[in-house]
């Protein structure tokens, strides 16, 4: 049995080579031409190949927590399946599907590692052929499902679409920019006038020039008493690490303690400040750090979905508020730091993931999800 068939539960009877390479360019071809000149060709006995997104986010998550030559070849095979999809994607549904566990799955995977490995020369021939679709010119509809597809297959900084700005959707640009090109990113994470205005509460606008209208930052909490040089020392620290990690185990044992759970809201308001205090060149290192692995235990340990005291209440309004444009400076650490105050399921940022980092927004599928 093949390593597809061990992952997607099936015996695979196509191989994946220049032969379907050929017969798919026939169908990518004629995607949206007329209909009445493509002969129907239906086979008798269909493959069907059950997956599912989450399967694809473990995958990924799997494979950029420890690349192993395992795991390098599933999050091959995983890519290979989310390059089918968009192929064959609704063209009118692609920025819902985008906006779906499917498209947090894919954002999942160009946040990794994988695009920078060497492609087999299978992969190869399949990048060049999407990339010879893509030359063809962006006036035709399915352009965005071809570069939906080709675009993991690209080294970050190794493809350039002419006139991003206008030939590419909305919803996907700020993604592609952060990946091939990143100079854009300051001003696609520039809101409008009008989004300024909008985003100004009343009472809370001042000059910042002639004609300037700019919105007031809503004032961070102090979560914690340890802050600042205190607080990041803590990430280090054997004693508080191995404290919050046993009290994770206990909670998991216990939910009930009612010690435990008073102990575990002190730890949690102090993860809030660490993350609220990491600089942001030092957030993925510490995201992806023993202090970031024990972060996420915490997460899916289910302990925030335990009823909220009114102080925490009000901390966590304080957080979210501040996030509510995610332009703001530290509006990462801020997401970090309110994370743990939401039950699974229970946030949601309406747009802003597009001016989150790729490594968060690829790993927030499975924050609340136990490996």
């Amino acid at each position: 049995m093949s390593l597809w068939s061990r992952l997607f539960g099936r015996r695979d009877t196509v191989s994946w080579g220049e032969k379907k390479l050929q017969k798919d360019s026939g169908l990518l071809d004629t995607l949206v031409s007329d209909p009445g000149t493509i002969p129907m060709e239906m086979d008798r006995r269909p493959q069907i190949t059950p997956w599912s997104a989450a399967r694809l986010g473990t995958i990924f998550m799997d494979f950029a927590h420890d690349a192993t030559p395992t795991r390098l070849a599933e999050a091959r095979l995983a890519r290979q399946c989310l390059s089918k999809f968009w192929l064959s994607a609704p063209i009118d549904a692609l920025e819902l599907l985008y906006g779906s566990a499917v498209g947090q799955s894919y954002r999942q995977m160009i946040g990794t590692e994988l695009s920078s490995q060497p492609l087999l020369r299978d992969e190869e021939s399949w990048r060049d052929h999407l990339s010879e679709r893509l030359q063809s010119g962006f006036d035709r509809p399915e352009m965005a499902n071809v570069l939906l597809a080709v675009m993991p297959y690209f080294r970050p900084g190794k493809m350039k679409v002419r006139n991003c700005e206008q030939n590419l959707p909305d919803w996907l640009l700020a993604d592609y920019a952060s990946l091939f090109e990143p100079e854009l990113l300051p001003r696609l994470r520039q809101p409008s006038p009008l989004e300024r205005r909008a985003l100004a509460p009343a009472g809370a606008v001042k000059a910042a020039g002639p004609g300037a209208v700019e919105p007031e930052l809503p004032p961070l909490p102090q979560l914690s008493s340890f802050s600042g040089a205190q607080a990041l020392q803590l990430t280090g620290s054997e004693e508080f690490l191995t404290r919050l990690n046993g009290l994770v185990n206990l909670f998991e044992i216990d939910p009930d303690d009612g010690a435990i759970l008073q102990e575990l809201a002190s730890f949690r308001r102090q993860l809030g400040q660490i993350w609220l205090d990491t600089p942001e060149e030092r957030l993925q290192p510490l995201f992806e750090s023993p202090f970031g692995d024990l972060y996420r235990k915490f997460l899916r340990s289910g302990y925030a979905g335990t009823p909220l005291a009114e102080e925490d209440r009000q901390l966590r309004s304080q957080l979210a508020n501040y996030v509510r444009n995610m332009t703001r400076p530290k509006a990462t650490q801020v997401v970090l730091a309110v994370l743990p105050f939401y039950p699974p399921g229970k946030i949601g940022f309406a747009g802003g993931e597009q001016f989150m980092p790729q490594w968060l927004l690829g790993a927030l599928p499975s924050l609340y999800v136990k490996s």
